[in-house]
């Protein structure tokens, strides 16, 4: 596929429709329904064509109706020095459906002078929907677009010495109206879009979504799997970078399923997996990247939406609203979310040795979130463009094992029983505020883009542990943990974009990200029903400091030839410098030295006929340790199993090759892909003996080298107008190794390995009722 690049600033020119008008009937458009509508009257000159299709309620056998509406859509040539040589013009322009507003490609476009009716000169547009004409002499010309199915369309331009390069902006093309006859166009066959670099699941298409949370929308993402407890796979991967809005937010970096909770689904314009990233973005992610896209309205005037509803497990609120005049806009939005009366079991057994563990408890959860924004956006004149977003997100969550049943057997005789009452509570606040500055010069491709980012979560993690006396119920002892923190980042990114020729990009950047987290983590025991007191064993008590600096700069080329295909490559390099605190350093080693790393970055994709392309695609990652795994915290809510992070822990680096494959089998879309990956100091989970003998002690190491080889399967069925089903397949071949030396002959051998094939599938499907009601099912399974 071939990429169009175009200003920002001259995109959001175009019109919008808007304003009621009660001599209109109600009218489908791709799946959206517009009541009562007219299109917005702008100021600028010119035309834009909308088609529409409308049902006659009147006659026995629907007709497909016409109706032509017009409106204004200007976009300003650009000007160049005159010069005194003639064939120098350039002639630019972009073609969508009147229908889809989607690029079209393949149009024959013919352009002739109008002095002497000789043709000059012919092409056919890109995927993108774009043509151009090179080396035009002076005078005046006509323009025309023809394709299969549509009216053709004709528009004159004029090359003089003052004005050699014409931008003629979008042309739409309308579907002739004898191929419209009985039409319904289904949005489901845009529900997934394979684009050069990514696949893009259009959330805001799927009316089934509604109420939920994000976590509901990443269960129908291709390449994702989501298990019962919200945790997000990519390709069998948890290591991926999340960015909301093409930004980070630290409102991911504890839990990511916890910060996907607090994100309303119906906020969800859009989920991008960027498998292979170019060096444009940060290096972080050894499995690629899930960028998702919240919705933003462009209508004019004041909007408010309200939506809510309640059950017996959860309950929801949501108010939106916007007020936009003809170049600023402010928005404001709240979702409030709150789950309850989820319960369940928990069951352990646990063997080492001679001893055994047998556990039960009863579980209960209740959680609260919500989400809170505030955005601004500022359209100076046609070249400058400013934004700013404002974000506040909270989760408080609470977790009980009641009655934790401890049964303890010692060369199969029963030793001890123990009963806890366990309650694990989490508290979090994420502040993401963002400033984005725009500028685009009157050259065609050029755009100079500086952003700002501040992001801080603030969160608290305790527990608290109540051990009874299992036959008289009452208190033996009582533990407490209380762990707070902050995770704080600071970004500042500065690009700049210029076209070389008509088919050629280059673009350039650099960009500093300051992160510091802290972790104030206190142990409290007591006896019996006693006070608690603070225990000043220092790895239980402890302040932990963590920054990390990344400087990195990038560039990236891009080619498209007229052959159909396009190449994308690039380089990154990012410096890291790293300090990590304890006031007690005897405790663990914190000194991490400083480390710099080369990111390139390959796409080559190519055009086939009848929409199908084909893509290969490599690029090498890094996973830097996210704040679970430095925090040096102990972490026994349940005493047999204890967690502790290592804040000494270094990156994994990752190479990624993938080849992959898209077509079209009349209404069925095929996505798959082959790919490999490769993982050296992988972090991986350390299990050790504890000092109790019967306690297992979990912490993290930089000992794992990992091999995946892998298949990706994704596939989107529509079957006649009620049914849609999709459904997708992983199955890789995993080879594990934790670098352990082995041991002189006598020893503990402490090398290990592990290989073996990993399969995991969903299926979704839809049925439409009549009145707008609609059945949904998801299945997953690994």
């Amino acid at each position: 596929m071939r990429q169009v690049f175009y200003p920002v600033a001259k995109v959001r020119q175009l019109t919008r429709l808007q304003q009621p008008h009660r001599s209109y009937p109600s009218i489908t458009i791709q799946g959206w329904s517009i009541l009562n509508r007219e299109l917005y009257k702008h100021k600028k000159p010119g035309r834009i064509f909308v088609y529409f299709t409308v049902k006659s309620t009147s006659m026995k056998k629907a007709l497909a109706c016409c109706i032509l509406l017009f409106a204004t859509l200007y976009v300003s040539a650009q000007n160049v020095p005159a010069t005194n040589l003639k064939g120098e013009g350039i002639i630019v322009g972009f073609v969508k459906d009147s229908l889809t507003n989607k690029a079209v490609k393949f149009v024959t476009t013919v352009i002739k002078s109008i002095e002497t009716g000789s043709v000059f000169d012919e092409t056919v547009t890109d995927d993108k929907g774009k043509f151009t004409f090179t080396g035009m002499p002076e005078g005046n010309f006509v323009v025309t677009l023809s394709f299969i199915g549509y009216n053709s369309a004709i528009v004159k331009a004029s090359i003089t010495e003052k004005n050699k390069t014409i931008n003629l902006g979008t042309i739409i093309l309308v579907p002739r109206a004898e191929t419209l006859k009985e039409v319904v166009i289904d949005s489901r066959r845009s529900l997934i879009e394979e684009k050069v670099d990514r696949t893009v699941y259009n959330a805001e298409l799927d009316k089934t979504i509604a109420g939920g949370d994000a976590i509901d929308v990443m269960r129908r993402v291709p390449l994702l799997s989501v298990d019962i407890d919200g945790n997000v796979t990519l390709r069998g991967s948890q290591n991926f970078k999340v960015l909301i809005n093409n930004k980070p937010s630290t409102i991911s970096a504890n839990n990511l399923a916890d910060a996907l909770k607090q994100i309303p689904a119906d906020q969800v314009k859009s989920v991008e997996v960027i498998t292979s990233p170019s060096s444009k973005y940060d290096a972080d992610g050894s499995a690629g990247i899930i960028n998702i896209i919240l919705k933003k309205n462009s209508l004019r005037g004041i909007i408010m939406d309200m939506d809510m509803a309640a059950g017996i497990r959860g309950a929801y609120f949501g108010l939106n609203g916007e007020y936009r005049n003809k170049k600023m806009g402010f928005s404001i939005g709240g979702f409030g979310r709150g789950t309850y009366n989820i319960h369940g079991e928990y069951g352990n057994t646990q063997t080492i040795g001679a001893t055994a563990n047998y556990q039960n408890a009863g579980t209960r959860r209740h959680d609260l979130s919500g989400n809170y924004t505030l955005g601004w956006d500022y359209e100076i004149d046609k070249s400058n463009y400013m934004t700013a977003t404002a974000r506040y997100s909270l989760l408080n969550t609470h977790n009980f094992l009641d009655n934790l049943v401890t049964n303890t057997f010692q060369n199969d005789a029963l030793d001890t029983t123990l009963l806890d009452q366990v309650e694990v509570t989490g508290k979090s606040g994420t502040v993401d505020i963002s400033f984005d500055y725009t500028h685009a010069f009157s050259q065609r491709q050029r755009e100079l883009t500086f952003l700002t980012l501040f992001s801080r979560t603030d969160r608290a993690n305790d527990f608290m542990d109540i051990n009874e006396s299992p036959n008289v119920f009452s208190v033996l002892g009582k533990l407490k943990n209380t762990n707070t923190g902050l995770n704080q980042e600071i970004t500042q990114e500065l690009d700049y974009q210029t076209a070389i020729d008509s088919n050629q990009l280059l673009e350039i950047g650099a960009k500093y990200i300051v992160r510091h987290v802290t972790s104030d983590f206190k142990y409290l025991n007591a006896v019996g029903d006693a006070d608690y007191m603070l225990n000043t064993n220092p790895i239980l008590t402890n302040v932990f400091n963590y920054q990390q600096n990344v400087k990195a700069g990038y560039i990236d080329y891009t080619l498209n030839t007229k052959s159909a295909y396009s190449f994308k490559t690039g380089a990154r390099y990012e410096y890291t410098t790293i300090n990590a605190q304890l006031p007690n350093q005897s405790v663990y080693s914190t000194s991490i030295p400083s480390y710099g790393l080369l990111v390139p970055s390959i796409n080559i994709s190519r055009r086939l006929k009848n929409a199908k392309a084909i893509k290969f695609a490599y690029s090498r990652r890094i996973q830097r340790p996210s704040i679970q795994f430095l925090n040096p915290n102990v972490q026994p809510s349940n005493p047999l199993n204890v967690t502790t992070g290592n804040p000494a822990l270094g990156p994994e680096y990752t190479n990624n090759f993938e080849l992959s494959y898209s077509t079209y089998i009349k209404s069925t879309n095929v996505s798959f892909a082959a790919f490999y990956r490769n993982t050296n100091k992988a972090i991986e989970s350390v299990r050790l003996p504890g000092t109790n003998g019967d306690t297992v002690k979990t912490t993290f190491a930089n000992i794992g080298k990992e091999s995946t080889y892998g298949l990706n399967l994704f596939t989107t069925l529509v079957i006649g107008k009620k049914v849609s089903l999709n459904g997708g397949a992983d199955l890789y071949y995993l080879v594990l190794d934790n670098n352990l030396p082995v041991t002189d002959p006598g020893y503990i051998n402490y090398s290990l390995h592990n290989k073996g094939l990993v399969f995991s599938a969903r299926l979704s499907g839809g049925y439409n009722f009549s009145q707008g009601w609609q059945l949904y099912i998801y299945s997953w399974y690994r």
